[in-house]
């Protein structure tokens, strides 16, 4: 993970936050994830039982975790970023659930929640440099299992011939979902469950000047310079009845989980 690090130099000319999400196009991908059952939804149901209390660190506006409030289980979300959990708590109104919002990091937020059957993350291990940790404080805080669903591979890696080709920076082949798997058995001492799936992607633009800006973030580009970006971009566009995808519209995902401390006690 370190070696994805964008360098100091190239980060201080980034006019908006590369690792940042604009709300609108989150919203958007979350009310796209929110309705559909996955490997991930099914093992926290599972776990959760009839009326469970569920932790979701990097919960962002609730995309994987706010179904589970909906449907009468307790949900307390680790999130810190202000954006994100401002939404959250707008979209758990709309919806007429209460969500406890813990507005901290994790590991550091695990001293402040509350006893739970399950603690689950979604597609936020990329961004976590030392995953040992943080994956121990998951392992501590509930009392049925851990579940983490991500990508199989990191998610910027179809960027990386866009940063050599703008910036002259190789990005790196990994880490991976397999790698995670290494980590589990490393720090916990145990073989994970592993399901592997695919599902069509969330994220869809409406027109080029969102795509420009989006992907003018993530690249670093100067905004008087992102409608340039439409040229190294085009291959990639594929129209979808009016809704614009960038790269392969099919995502390749991976849940992992496993009984936590106390379950592998009683056994």
């Amino acid at each position: 993970m370190e070696a994805w690090a964008l360098p100091d130099d190239l980060l201080a000319t980034a006019e908006d936050d590369p690792y940042g999400w604009p709300q609108a196009l989150w919203k958007r991908r979350s009310e796209g994830a929110s309705a559909v059952e996955t490997p991930t939804t099914e093992v926290v149901a599972r776990l959760l039982g009839e009326r469970g209390t569920l932790i979701d660190v990097g919960a962002g506006r609730g995309r994987v975790s706010l179904r589970f409030a909906l449907a009468g289980h307790r949900l307390v979300a680790v999130e810190p970023d202000p954006g994100m959990a401002a939404g959250l708590a707008e979209d758990a109104t709309g919806s007429g659930v209460v969500v406890q919002i813990i507005q901290e990091r994790w590991p550091e937020a695990v001293e402040g929640v509350p006893p739970s059957e399950v603690v689950m993350s979604a597609h936020v291990v990329y961004d976590v440099a030392d995953v040992g940790p943080f994956l121990s404080a998951m392992d501590r805080a509930a009392s049925a299992g851990v579940v983490v669903e991500m990508s199989e591979t990191h998610p910027w890696s179809d960027l990386a011939p866009l940063y050599r080709q703008i910036h002259g920076l190789e990005r790196p082949a990994g880490p991976s979902a397999d790698d995670l798997v290494g980590v589990v058995r490393q720090v916990l001492g145990i073989e994970p469950e592993v399901a592997r799936w695919s599902r069509p992607g969330q994220l869809w633009f409406e027109g080029w000047d969102e795509i420009c800006d989006f992907y003018g973030r993530r690249l670093i580009v100067p905004r008087a310079e992102r409608p340039g970006l439409r040229s190294l971009l085009a291959e990639r566009v594929v129209d979808l009845d009016g809704r614009l995808v960038v790269g392969e519209n099919e995502r390749r995902l991976v849940t992992i989980w496993w009984p936590t401390a106390l379950q592998r006690g009683n056994r």
